[in-house]
């Protein structure tokens, strides 16, 4: 379902009822309420650059409202509220509707959540109330934007959905003093993708390629580990080269995630290799025996100019998920 603003009456931001907030504000000089209430610092700080933004009409904070969006998390419908509505005039002076998340933290279901306001988005674009788009903004990429002093939403948006430079990591030796002191607290080891399945796939004996300090993907434990992305076939939320933080052998349902996958049947072609990046989906049925069964898994894309791979039962050997996907590592260029 489309919530549509509006429909029902309290969807309209004009029948929010008054309360009082005593956390974080901002002034809010083109937000529907006369202050912004925030939780976070980034939150205030990113009202203020709406505030000051040359195309910006005007913006709404998602509080004590009740919008949101629905998404699933291991088949469970979960709600995510998105921070900002934010309404734009582009360059042909026509206005676009921005559905907005600021994010000091990636946590494991902030992909989950980004894939279903986009097509939320999508879908609201298709209807009688203009065009629709979502934007993450995450607090390191929203610093180094304002550093480069932008004055519009337009460029804030350029920067953030061009693909970054490509991080060349300074690995650390890891026979360091620091990878003895803070392995697992705040480094994590780099593997190719090829060495982490053998590692934590098939318990080979693998040194790492070194170790890289890891920020914003909460606590690190001795099951994540860094290895870098192949392909476009992920595209727009990973790109070609990115450095990619996993956590191996996930447990609960790998519906819906994304995963580092070891795959033996026809070569990815993506990768041309025997392991993949994709969004895993399992359709199952239960058959006589009182047992579920795999019908068939896709190994989904996010770029539609490349076509999922569909397995059968038959194939479902020749498939291992070695870790699922837990974020991507900011550039620092």
């Amino acid at each position: 379902a489309v919530p549509i603003l509006g429909q029902p009456e309290w969807l309209d931001t004009a029948h929010l009822r008054r309360f009082q907030w005593t956390g974080i504000v901002a002034d809010g000089k083109r937000c529907h309420t006369n202050k912004v209430p925030c939780h976070t610092e980034l939150e205030k700080q990113f009202a203020e650059f709406l505030d000051a933004a040359t195309d910006v009409v005007r913006y709404f904070k998602n509080e004590r409202w009740g919008f949101s969006i629905t998404y699933y998390e291991n088949n469970r419908p979960r709600q995510y509220f998105p921070d900002f509505l934010v309404t734009m005039r582009n360059a042909e002076g026509q206005p676009i509707q921005w559905l907005v998340e600021t994010k000091g933290e990636i946590r494991q279901n902030t992909p989950l959540k980004s894939e279903a306001a986009q097509l939320w988005c999508e879908r609201m674009s298709t209807t009688n109330y203009g065009a629709w788009r979502y934007l993450f903004v995450q607090q390191r990429a929203f610093k180094r934007a304002m550093g480069t002093r932008i004055g519009s939403f337009s460029e804030l948006v350029a920067q953030l959905t061009t693909a970054p430079p490509k991080l060349e990591l300074e690995l650390l030796a890891p026979d360091s003093e620091r990878v003895a002191r803070e392995r697992y607290q705040t480094l994590l080891p780099v593997y190719s993708m090829k060495a982490a399945a053998g590692y934590f796939g098939q318990s080979q004996a693998v040194e790492p390629e070194g170790w890289i300090e890891v920020d914003g993907m909460g606590q690190l434990d001795e099951r994540m580990f860094v290895a870098r992305a192949v392909g476009r076939s992920m595209e727009p939320l990973i790109h070609d080269g990115d450095y990619c933080v996993f956590r191996a052998n996930p447990v609960g349902s790998r519906q819906g995630k994304i995963v580092l996958v070891q795959y033996q049947g026809p070569e990815d072609p993506d990768t041309g290799g025997a392991f993949t990046l994709k969004k895993y989906r399992s359709e199952k049925v239960h058959d006589p025996d009182s047992e579920w069964r795999h019908e068939r898994i896709t190994l989904e894309l996010l770029n539609p100019d490349y076509r999922p791979i569909v397995l059968t039962p038959q194939d479902e050997g020749d498939v291992r998920v070695i870790a699922e996907f837990v974020g991507v590592l900011p550039s620092s260029g």
